[in-house]
């Protein structure tokens, strides 16, 4: 699976109709998915297919998915981040080949081999799940999708701008990161393109979360290459799953992703406004009251990062702080301060 130095991952199968072209070739599939995208998708299929009903991504839930499938060569997850998730840890533990229908722009798990599963409460990376033989993204199928939840994607773009800040921490305080001058560049290329791309998002034109969609592909052999590069997930992430955790409730990633690339920022010193700027242009939901959180929840998140970074084997601004003292004094003012600066980027947004 090796190209040059990188792996090699599918081209992507986009366009009007991909999903019955494709399925006319699917033979002894198990299909993953979840209610709303399965009451489209299911009518697309030229062939019928029983689907197993992904009810979370708790071990316990997954394991039952497995057993379900395991009488299938090939899986194929039809939906959005848990269900992307779902079909790569059931393809890995039954040993099967994998397909995936990514039904929204609005996060790139089809395109990594790291499925992000809970377990005792804690959220656990099951690595190293099998490249998908065929990524289907079908214009149809993902026009159905909410805007606001297409809109999203362009945050696991935007993530980049603290993230690459954060594994050049990591590279000059001497951590194994994979580091990567060619990489970098290709990032922040990625970054740039946002400028032209996030106004289009705005609009909610099919084609630009089509574009999300494929600059999310253009990083997958990345991922696969430099497991250990911190080149499109930070600090930022940490606060996103932080968020998520402590709100006790499912959010939409991408959301939380854009509220963290704000306030990391802010704490790297690292050009807020330029992130601001691409939020407010591509009229991406930021603000905790519009995202389904609370500012105290968001401060009470701010607080737990020292905790949440030490469980993960990552090294970004958060443990630059200091101290648990000083680490706790810095993020109690940051929550201050981006309190006040967030407020401001959405008062500019309306």
């Amino acid at each position: 699976m090796i190209e040059g130095n990188l792996p090699v991952w599918p081209a992507l199968d986009v366009g009007s109709g991909a999903l019955r072209r494709a399925s006319r070739d699917w033979h002894d599939v198990a299909v993953l998915t979840t209610r709303s995208p399965w009451a489209i998708a299911g009518q697309l299929l030229t062939r019928g297919t029983d689907a197993i009903l992904v009810g979370g991504n708790d071990r316990t839930s997954l394991a039952a998915c497995a057993e379900r499938a395991a009488r299938s060569e090939t899986v194929v997850g039809i939906g959005s981040g848990l269900v992307m998730d779902a079909a790569k840890y059931v393809a890995k533990q039954n040993g099967q080949h994998l397909l995936q229908v990514p039904t929204t722009a609005s996060n790139n798990a089809c395109f990594t081999r790291t499925a992000w599963i809970m377990e005792a409460g804690v959220r656990t990376p099951e690595r190293e799940c099998p490249i998908p033989r065929a990524i289907i993204v079908d214009r149809e199928l993902l026009a159905t999708a909410p805007v606001p939840l297409n809109r999203a994607g362009i945050a696991e773009i935007l993530c980049s701008h603290t993230a690459l800040f954060d594994w050049r921490l990591a590279y000059e305080a001497g951590r194994p990161v994979d580091w990567d001058e060619s990489l970098e560049e290709a990032t922040r290329c990625e970054l740039e393109a946002l400028e032209t791309l996030a106004p289009q998002v705005a609009t909610g034109d099919v084609l630009a979360f089509e574009e999300i969609i494929k600059a999310c592909a253009r990083f997958a052999p990345w991922f696969s290459s430099h497991p250990h590069a911190r080149f499109n997930a930070g600090s930022e992430h940490i606060f996103a799953w932080g968020l998520e955790a402590v709100a006790g409730i499912r959010l939409v990633h991408g959301e939380t992703v854009a509220l963290g690339t704000i306030l990391m920022s802010l704490l790297q010193g690292n050009d807020p406004e330029w992130a601001a700027s691409i939020i407010r242009a591509a009229r991406l939901s930021f603000h905790p009251e519009d995202i389904g959180v609370t500012w105290t929840t968001v401060e009470e998140t701010l607080r737990s990062l020292p905790r949440r970074a030490q469980m993960l084997p990552w090294y970004t601004v958060i443990d630059t702080l200091g101290s648990p003292e000083q680490a706790a004094d810095r993020l109690a003012r940051l929550g201050s301060e981006g309190r006040s600066y967030v407020d401001e980027v959405k008062r500019r947004s309306t």
